[in-house]
């Protein structure tokens, strides 16, 4: 049986524009519940904010989705799904989240121009955004008992802030070669703008050190990022994740586990710099 990636993450992250760089160069067939969703909700006379709210409700429509994606484990192909849920419906996926900033996601959703999507204004779009984004997190918790915001459901969390499409997809294929030799394989890609770190003192030739030891291609200590309410905190690494900073990388390779960022200061890496 094939291997398959499920593609799921923020609205606005670039799921879309992403999947279809991943068919063309790995050669597989796309399925996506967007268009779908889209489609139905046209079909109403609803914007897809209204359609969410009203299939909080309205299980049926939900349940008419899912056994098509349930119906994918059993297709013998190489397929990205661009699906909230696949990672939980289609067995054995290589399961990926693809993370945005709000305001960023609400700018790429008004420059897509799709339909019922946004407003006017990127105030409105924003407040839209997380308007739906909270919709489908009750919906889907009250429905199926998974929270599709726990990171640690997936294999790969790719931040596509400031990544451009290019790299979003590259970072995904080498993560699904690792993936496939590897079924336990577990990582975080996290740009330098997103990350907030705590305001603790770091030591600047260790970073200089380490940013060589990056620019010659070798290994340095492991970063450990948490994330809560859709921002990402820095745990562990505070050199490393700096090096990787100054040596200008797209993103910050981590490992994400449990945390919360109360009881200690934290600030945007970029406005440390």
């Amino acid at each position: 049986m094939q291997d398959k990636i499920s593609l799921a993450g923020d609205l606005g992250s670039g799921k879309s524009t992403v999947s279809s760089i991943l068919i063309s160069r790995l050669g597989a067939e796309y399925y996506c519940t967007g268009a779908i969703v889209r489609s139905i909700a046209s079909r109403r006379g609803m914007s897809v904010v209204e359609l969410n709210e009203y299939m909080e409700t309205h299980p049926e429509i939900d349940t008419e989705i899912d056994d098509g994606i349930a119906a994918l484990s059993e297709i013998d192909k190489l397929l990205v799904i661009d699906s909230r849920m696949a990672w939980h419906f289609t067995r054995g996926t290589f399961k990926v989240y693809l993370s945005c900033d709000v305001e960023t996601a609400a700018l790429r959703i008004m420059n897509a121009n799709r339909q019922g999507e946004h407003s006017a204004t990127l105030e409105q779009t924003v407040a839209d955004t997380r308007k739906r984004r909270e919709s489908e997190k009750r919906r889907y918790l009250t429905q199926y008992g998974v929270d599709i915001k726990d990171l640690s459901n997936y294999s790969l969390i790719v931040d596509t802030t400031s990544a451009t499409p290019d790299e979003i997809a590259e970072c995904i294929i080498r993560a699904f070669s690792q993936w496939q030799r590897d079924k336990s394989y577990a990582c975080s890609f996290i740009s330098p703008d997103r990350l907030n770190f705590p305001n603790d003192a770091a030591y600047e030739e260790k970073i200089a050190s380490l940013a060589r030891e990056l620019e010659l291609g070798n290994s340095i200590p492991e970063v450990e990022v948490f994330e809560r309410d859709g921002e990402f905190y820095l745990s562990g690494g505070l050199e490393s994740a700096l090096a990787y900073s100054f040596n200008m990388s797209t993103f910050i390779p981590a490992r994400l586990i449990k945390g919360t960022p109360e009881g200690k200061k934290y600030v945007k890496m970029r406005n440390s710099l």
